[in-house]
């Protein structure tokens, strides 16, 4: 089955626009309606909603990114993304059967809800294969690399602690350079959880690193007994790489924004003249 990803396009084709200053021969028109397509991969029977605070600056604390994420559990597949930019998703395509709703004013309405929507990374896990897919926005470019169902070597402990109104269970371990404290509901007998976390006998409710700079709590959680799609979005554009390869890139473009920008080929800079732009903050959840 097919279905329509719309925001991300026209996220980039309201600044391509807007920073070519295209213009119309003939006086202004509204922009031809492209639609990224997308594979519907399953159908969600559980919401789980999670509240995702993630420091992207060790050099400012205080300054946490909020995001309002939610766990589409279906039965083969599970997808991790922005509870916001899914809603989104969703008025913009009601906005597009609207003939009088021009190109950009859908573009600038779907702006102005997602303007603090946070986390706009995606990540996919497929059951059966063992195998995650994760798509990752990194400035102007997106990168999609799968992997194999990565490994948790938990520890787990007597402690408890309530979440929810769900008697959870402590376990702790090392996951790529960070080291975490998860909170799991053996009530709810799914190993899975937020972000990549999994391989508890129990869905994770809530987990945080010892350092507090990526922290997911569960806020509400309930069945879907209306047909709700876990899609995969496609777009030529995108950057399929490896995990590895994909973290080389994204430290590259947080310590350089400018070559980024430049080699987008959506900003035109005139001769002589440069883009001036600092280090962007560098904090991933995987150090390795």
């Amino acid at each position: 089955m097919r279905c329509i990803c719309l925001f991300a396009f026209f996220f980039f084709l309201y600044f391509s626009l807007c920073a070519q200053k295209v213009v119309f021969l003939g006086g202004e028109q509204d922009a031809p309606r492209k639609m990224d397509p997308c594979d519907t991969l399953d159908y969600t029977y559980l919401n789980v909603h999670y509240r995702q605070l993630v420091r992207k600056d060790k050099l400012d604390p205080d300054n946490l990114t909020r995001s309002n994420m939610v766990l589409q559990i279906g039965k083969q597949i599970s997808r991790y993304s922005n509870y916001t930019y899914l809603v989104n998703d969703s008025i913009m395509t009601e906005e597009m059967k609207r003939p009088e709703l021009s190109t950009m004013k859908i573009v600038n309405n779907a702006l102005v809800r997602t303007k603090k929507a946070g986390d706009r990374s995606i990540v996919i896990k497929n059951y059966p294969k063992g195998q995650y897919w994760v798509q990752i926005p990194v400035l102007l470019n997106r990168y999609i690399y799968t992997e194999p169902e990565p490994e948790f070597d938990w520890n787990f402990s007597p402690d408890t602690l309530t979440v929810l109104g769900y008697l959870c269970k402590k376990a702790t371990c090392l996951f790529r350079g960070r080291y975490y404290t998860a909170w799991y509901a053996p009530d709810i007998p799914l190993s899975n959880g937020p972000w990549k976390f999994n391989g508890l006998p129990g869905l994770i409710l809530k987990v945080e690193d010892a350092d507090r700079d990526y922290s997911f709590e569960c806020t509400a959680l309930y069945r879907v007994d209306w047909k709700s799609p876990i899609y995969l979005s496609k777009r030529k554009k995108d950057i399929e790489t490896t995990r590895e390869k994909f973290r080389q890139a994204e430290k590259a473009a947080m310590n350089n924004p400018n070559a980024v920008i430049g080699n987008s080929g959506l900003v035109t800079v005139p001769k002589g003249e440069k883009i001036v732009t600092k280090i962007l903050p560098y904090n991933p959840i995987e150090l390795e």
